[in-house]
């Protein structure tokens, strides 16, 4: 019983010491509006109706079936259902206009006469300059002013991907022109990059320096630096890569945009790299060559992106000898087991598997077939290395620590592709097939509010939609010791961008220096394009948060993953487990405990009584009486006892019995 009151007391003492270790950063109220008049925020342009200046080719689109208005759009109370009011759904429609918003908010270079991002400045102009080259224009990655090829080539090869896979969802959402422009202006960029057949330039501007930088864009830091890979120091991974974008963006441009000229210069682009990156020697990681790109997005190996621009240059030019050679790259990746690792801009093997899936006639099919399966089936199952959160999120131990959405999104984007293409290819497998599109809708639907924070992770859709993304630009901010502070309210809001998203245990911090979740990029949002046009396409409700009232929960602190009511329950059933097992063992050895405590209780008097008691001597009877001399002369013998005394002396025994009468008796 001490014990279990103990376990209580130190229970009932953690409860402040949990609390103290709850998230670092809980979710901010949003601040009140400071005294005076507040910036103003820009009405976003009515999506689909460009001006008459644009500068892009491609279908014109015609009236939009919705404008958004000179604040976020968002419903005006919690719906009572999900059930859409009409086909397309327009809150889905919406997302769709939103995702090429944010790619108009993270342009660099001279912006064009139609840009609808209007608090966007013209920026970077003379990036390139110290290779002798015009480098403006393309995409800054994230929310800083760094340009990379790496996450930019995978953010085109998804979206055109995604194009030509749920192209009816741009056209019902008439948003097949901003498409159009949105990977132009990103091509275009890749073509200035690739100056020719031997010369790759794959970043602009250095980590240590723009890190360093929280402003806006018309005071970007100097210098800002070009570096390149060659075929004399090769970056295999990012020449191969782009290689895929380029390939990918050709079929687009031929196949559903029918611009067969740009089709036709990106091919050409596509062809050239790809060669490249297969004979140049050594075959590397482009960060060898290109130092300044360790500080972002160091590459952990080339042979997935053999793999993918092999698998790509097949699918635009059905040349089997591409199909051999994406065979034999994913084979060396294979060599000790199937790849199931999560699809990343670093790590493309899973996408090979459905992308030669759909290329492949059916003879060829099967052994893609089946290794796409393996990885889709480990991903629905949540196979180590990867997991489900509490709340259904799709989660990579190794890789969603910092960007948890755009993970579930590319694995949720995969199934579905790989789901259309097994219905399409006339697979008999609909357990799979219904398996993996409920997957990637569910993923989803998390996304859009269906989670634990009742958040949607897209920036300006509901008001739990993320207020402080962190971004430089968009923030108004110009200390960054004071980032989170400086102004309390981000200035522009980013519409469309898909945030880094919650933790582990479904948890966000809305706080823009919190940038493992809060942060925006060019690859987060690309999954999302094709995601959402098919949600456009088929979707007969409506995104999850159009029934979520404003405001997010008031979740339980964590500790080491658990919620703290869960830690002091498991604490307070275990002292009373602790408690009841006692008893029954008590009450099962009840004649044992007795026979112990009647030997105990002996024992206790036992050692109660002295070994050893000291008593009073007695003395011996005297010795009788006798008369005449000879007796008195034996009495004097016995007290002299020889000693030659005339006159009587104790004897032994008196003097004995004298010193113990002096003792006290015990």
């Amino acid at each position: 019983m001490k014990l279990s009151l103990r376990l209580a007391i130190a229970a009932l003492m953690m409860v402040p010491l949990i609390a103290a270790q709850e998230d670092p950063s809980p979710n901010p109220a949003p601040p009140a509006p400071a005294p005076g008049p507040a910036p103003v925020q820009p009405q976003p342009p009515a999506v689909g109706q460009p001006t008459a200046t644009t500068t892009t080719t491609g279908p014109a689109p015609t009236t939009s079936p919705w404008t958004p208005s000179s604040t976020p759009n968002y419903p005006p109370e919690p719906l009572a259902s999900r059930d859409s009011p009409s086909f397309p759904d327009p809150e889905y429609v919406k997302l769709l206009e939103y995702m090429f918003l944010f790619y108009e908010a993270q342009r660099s270079g001279k912006l064009p006469a139609d840009q609808r991002v209007t608090w966007r400045n013209d920026s970077a102009l003379n990036d390139g300059r110290d290779a002798g080259l015009d480098l403006s224009g393309g995409y800054y990655d994230a929310g800083d002013y760094l340009k990379f090829i790496f996450p930019l080539t995978f953010t085109l090869t998804e979206t055109c991907w995604g194009a030509l896979e749920f192209w009816d969802g741009y056209v019902l959402a008439n948003q097949t022109h901003y498409l159009d422009q949105m990977v132009r202006w990103g091509m275009d960029w890749l073509i200035k990059a690739h100056p020719n057949d031997n010369t790759l330039y794959v970043q602009v501007g250095l980590g240590e320096i723009d890190n360093n930088y929280w402003g806006p864009d018309t005071g970007i830091p100097l210098p800002r630096t070009s570096a390149k890979v060659t075929n004399t120091a090769p970056g295999t991974d990012a020449m191969a890569d782009a290689s895929a974008a380029f390939a990918s963006c050709s079929m687009l441009y031929r196949d559903k945009l029918k611009d067969s000229t740009y089709a036709a210069t990106l091919q050409t682009h596509a062809t050239s790299l790809f060669q490249v990156a297969e004979t140049a020697r050594p075959q590397q990681e482009y960060q060898k060559v290109a130092i300044a790109a360790k500080c972002c997005y160091e590459s952990s190996g080339f042979v997935d992106e053999l793999a993918w621009g092999a698998a790509w240059m097949y699918k635009l030019t059905q040349d089997l000898s591409f199909a051999d050679k994406a065979s034999t790259y994913v084979g060396q990746l294979n060599a000790r087991s199937v790849q199931v690792n999560a699809i990343t801009w670093d790590d493309k093997t899973a996408l090979v598997y459905i992308l030669m899936t759909g290329a492949s006639p059916a003879g060829r099919r099967s052994k893609w077939q089946d290794l796409s399966q393996q990885y889709a089936d480990s991903v629905i199952n949540g196979a180590k290395p990867n997991m489900f959160t509490e709340g259904g999120l799709f989660y990579s131990n190794e890789n969603s620590n910092a960007d948890s959405a755009v993970v579930a999104a590319n694995a949720a984007f995969a199934l579905q592709i790989l789901s259309n293409t097994m219905n399409s290819t006339g697979s008999a497998d609909r357990d799979r097939i219904d398996k993996y599109r409920d997957f990637a809708i569910k993923q989803v639907e998390y996304l859009l509010g269906e989670n634990p924070e009742r958040t949607p992770y897209v920036v300006g859709v509901h008001p739990n939609s993320p207020i402080n993304p962190h971004s430089a630009p968009a923030s108004g901010g110009v200390n960054l010791d004071k980032i989170n502070t400086e102004p309390e309210l981000e200035r522009w809001t980013l519409y469309g961008a898909l945030v880094g998203g919650p933790n582990r245990y479904d948890r966000f911090s809305d706080v823009r220096d919190n940038w493992e979740q809060t942060e925006v990029a060019l690859d987060y949002n690309a999954p999302f394009n094709g995601l959402l046009a098919y949600m456009v396409s088929t979707a007969t409700s409506s995104p999850p948060y159009v029934t979520i009232p404003a405001g997010r929960p008031d979740l339980p602190p964590i500790l080491n993953g658990m919620d703290i009511w869960k830690i002091i329950l498991i604490v307070v059933g275990s002292i009373f487990a602790v408690v009841a097992i006692g008893a029954v063992v008590c009450y099962r050895k009840r004649d044992q405990i007795r026979a112990w405590a009647a030997a105990r209780r002996q024992r206790s008097t036992e050692k109660s009584t002295p070994k050893y008691v000291v008593k009073r001597a007695v003395p011996p009877p005297p010795l009788p009486a006798r008369t005449g001399g000879r007796e008195r002369d034996v009495e004097s013998l016995q007290v002299g006892q020889g000693q030659g005394y005339g006159r009587e002396q104790p004897t032994l025994l008196q003097d004995v019995q004298r010193q113990t009468d002096k003792l006290p008796i015990l």
